[in-house]
């Protein structure tokens, strides 16, 4: 997945750099309703080998497998558990023996494994924070001056096929 933004501060050999978000996203408003922030734009850490500097244009790419895996864990393995702990906890209540109450506590029992998942993936996302294979890479800068997340713009990819 290619996006486009404007590095912020440069460490090394990474860089944060402020992004657009996708027009999908950016213009419905629900991001900010809560907390009234300006979620138009975000910043991400991205790893920088091309050693672009503060205040530069660049084209950021991240590999669409891991995007596809992450939200996959974020969204789709907590609504299974969801799903699992509502309709497997009648089965197991009727085993033990409970009779009353089933539908409130298969939905409490959903809600306890779902947030038992989160809990999981927020522990797993502390341990995997600093992992390159997660982190979106510097691949080139945009040359004109148009504003990031033009997707027309011209960019000079400075890849190590093109130099050698």
């Amino acid at each position: 997945m290619e996006q486009y933004g404007v590095i912020t501060e440069t460490s090394g050999d990474s860089a944060s750099v402020n992004i657009q978000r996708h027009l999908i996203c950016g213009e419905c408003g629900k991001c900010g309703i809560l907390s009234g922030a300006d979620r138009s734009k975000i910043t991400v850490e991205a790893l920088n080998p091309i050693q672009a500097e503060k205040g530069q244009r660049v084209v950021l790419e991240s590999d669409d497998r891991q995007v596809i895996f992450i939200a996959f864990m974020l969204y789709i393995v907590p609504l299974i558990g969801l799903v699992v702990g509502i309709l497997g906890w009648p089965q197991l209540a009727g085993s033990l023996g409970y009779q009353d109450g089933q539908d409130l506590q298969a939905v409490v029992v959903g809600l306890v494994i779902m947030i038992a998942i989160f809990l999981q993936i927020r522990k797993w996302d502390r341990r995997v924070k600093d992992d390159p294979r997660y982190k979106p890479v510097i691949t080139g800068l945009l040359l004109d001056k148009q504003g990031c997340g033009d997707e027309t713009a011209e960019k000079e990819i400075n890849s190590q096929e093109d130099q050698n």
